[in-house]
């Protein structure tokens, strides 16, 4: 019942359907007994009393009945089809949903990929559950209750020895199932293959180009090996006592055959004590068909919970580490400031206790070796992460007191490898930065971005739509059309995390001379590991470990023996590398 409980709760629009599923499947075991209970006074009325008139009232009875069951199963099952639809629908638009409102801790920690297949493979595993476990689930209670009934209702001697023949049978099925923790392991197993086929596919150029064979891919050749290993181990485990399960349902008939040959020697009615063993063979071949769906009920049961436990640590996930806002609109002026900041984006702290300040109008870098926490530092005073200790203040108030919209208008972020929308235009592009803009005002913007001559290569200009045919922005291109926004959206504070990576040197001279007409005014924070672009700041911080173990301005590090200079001369080495 929790388990049906937690799957309603995702298509409360639909429960209706859920609970009629369940209603029509409880009619439908009833229904589908019934006809056993017409045989045995059909087998009465043609052997014992030799009523043909009557035997065929009850054939008839009998047919209608199986008639009346196919529809009310058929029934039962279109709603609980529904109901499934609808589940494995609002589940996808939960996870939707989620996502739209994740942190962007999330989205640095699981891959897009991956959550795709945690969302798309669960919900459609629960549509699959509920199709079929709620009749199933229902008629597996109702059916063998039924079945008891009418057998002890025939004679309590047989309703006896079905009694017996049940319970053994469900000590063997209990048997049959072998490993009680297989399902959580078989799941495990299959979801390893599942990553691993994807990281193959992805790879497989790489098999074509240099004629390698699966086993180069030792994950993925071993995922695929210990999961045939485990369904074939576990196959043999279940296979002794599925023998004897089927062996004792197939051969009970004729265990019992002696009984009913005793009680005829000792007087009974032959054809009465014929028509009850006739009667005992069809009932008790319900026997096994109502432990089977007993047993995938189990199974459904199972992955419905395995499913739904899984969407919801990923939403829980997806939760964590967002960001509060407050109502504050305006910055008081552009001052930054961390106290104790200490942030984590799994186990292991990135940031410890960190306190430093950053004047309003300056110009900063963030310089050290990759995983130092330098992004990290940006995207904190970006306001993308809740923090995990500590606050960090804008204008002397802490940023969670601002509003959303106060933080994304006043903080401007250039990242690495900028995105444009397709099937937009590029004046629609950059207008997203200021709704409500002015073609004159984006017109500006794309000029301060030095990307007029990017307007050139196309007839359409600003109108040039992104994605279509012949349409072709380099790295450096797409670079210049996302700093057009940020002119745009003139911002107070900027961020420019690795800005110009993927420019060539032509691009890479526009963008900084935007860079140069972009930071007048303004408190920036470059992230640069191109050293030679952040010598005219007003101050470096050396970050390590997330650490500041230096500042100052680029002189004053460099005029002594500084991890700041170490860096700068390593710099100054690679680029004068040449091949000999």
């Amino acid at each position: 019942m929790e388990t049906y409980k937690r799957l309603f709760a995702y298509a409360p629009e639909k429960k209706a359907f859920g609970f009629a599923a369940i209603f029509l499947s409880a009619a439908a075991a009833v229904v589908g007994m019934l006809p056993f209970w017409y045989l045995w006074k059909f087998l009465l009325a043609v052997a014992v009393r030799k009523e043909t008139a009557l035997a065929l009232q009850f054939a008839f009875v009998i047919v209608g009945l199986l008639v009346s069951y196919l529809v009310i199963y058929m029934t039962a099952v279109l709603s609980s089809h529904f109901m499934a639809f609808r589940l494995e629908s609002n589940l996808r638009k939960a996870g939707t949903d989620a996502l739209l409102q994740a942190s962007f801790s999330f989205f640095d920690a699981h891959s897009s990929g991956h959550v795709r297949k945690i969302v798309d493979n669960n919900a459609a595993q629960t549509h699959m559950v509920v199709a079929h476990l709620l009749p199933d689930i229902t008629g597996a209670v109702i059916a063998p209750l039924m079945m008891f009934i009418l057998v002890f209702m025939v004679d309590i001697m047989l309703g006896f020895v079905l009694l017996g023949v049940v319970v053994v049978a469900m000590i063997l099925t209990k048997a049959m199932y072998g490993d009680k923790n297989f399902m959580e392991r078989y799941q495990k197993a299959l979801e390893k293959v599942n990553s691993e086929a994807v990281e193959y596919v992805r790879g497989m150029q790489v098999i074509k180009i240099f004629k390698t064979t699966i086993e180069s891919y030792k994950s993925f050749y071993k995922a695929v090996k210990d999961y045939g290993d485990l369904a074939y181990q576990y196959s043999l485990s279940c296979r002794v006592w599925f023998v004897i399960y089927q062996v004792f349902l197939k051969l009970i008939v004729a265990l019992i055959i002696p009984l009913f040959i005793v009680f005829i020697n000792r007087g009974a009615d032959p054809a009465l004590i014929l028509i009850k063993l006739i009667f005992f063979t069809c009932v008790e071949g319900m026997i096994y068909s109502a432990l089977i769906k007993t047993m995938y009920v189990g199974m459904y049961q199972f992955q419905a919970k395995a499913a739904l436990d899984k969407l919801e640590e990923l939403f829980t996930k997806m939760k964590e580490k967002k960001p509060t806002f407050g109502t504050e609109t305006v910055f008081e002026n552009s001052n930054i400031e961390f106290r104790n900041v200490s942030f984590k984006y799994e186990e292991n702290f990135i940031l410890k206790d960190l306190t430093f300040k950053l004047d309003e109008g300056k110009a900063y870098a963030f310089v050290g070796s990759s995983g130092g926490g330098k992004s990290t530092l940006a995207k904190l005073i970006s306001g993308f992460y809740g923090l995990d200790g500590g606050e960090i203040l804008i204008g002397g108030k802490p940023l969670t007191s601002y509003s959303e919209k106060a933080i994304t208008e006043q903080i401007g972020f250039v990242f690495q490898n900028a995105k444009l929308f397709n099937k937009m235009s590029i004046y629609e592009n950059v207008a997203l930065a200021k709704p409500g803009a002015t073609r004159e005002e984006v017109a500006q913007a794309i000029k301060d971005a030095q990307a007029v001559d990017i307007l050139d290569k196309f007839p359409d200009r600003e109108n040039t739509i992104i994605g279509s045919t012949g349409v072709y922005l380099s790295g450096g291109e797409v670079q210049r059309i996302a700093i057009a926004r940020i002119f745009l959206k003139n911002p107070a504070i900027i961020i420019l995390d690795e800005a110009s990576a993927a420019a060539d040197p032509e691009n890479e001279y526009e963008i900084q001379k935007a860079f140069a007409s972009l930071m007048k005014g303004r408190t920036v924070i470059m992230i640069a590991h191109r050293l030679t672009s952040i010598q005219k700041v007003d101050e470096a911080l050396v970050i390590e470990d997330g650490k500041i173990l230096e500042r100052g301005s680029h002189a004053a590090l460099m005029a002594k023996e500084s991890r700041y200079s170490e860096f700068q001369n390593l710099y100054a080495q690679a680029n004068d590398w040449r091949v000999s």
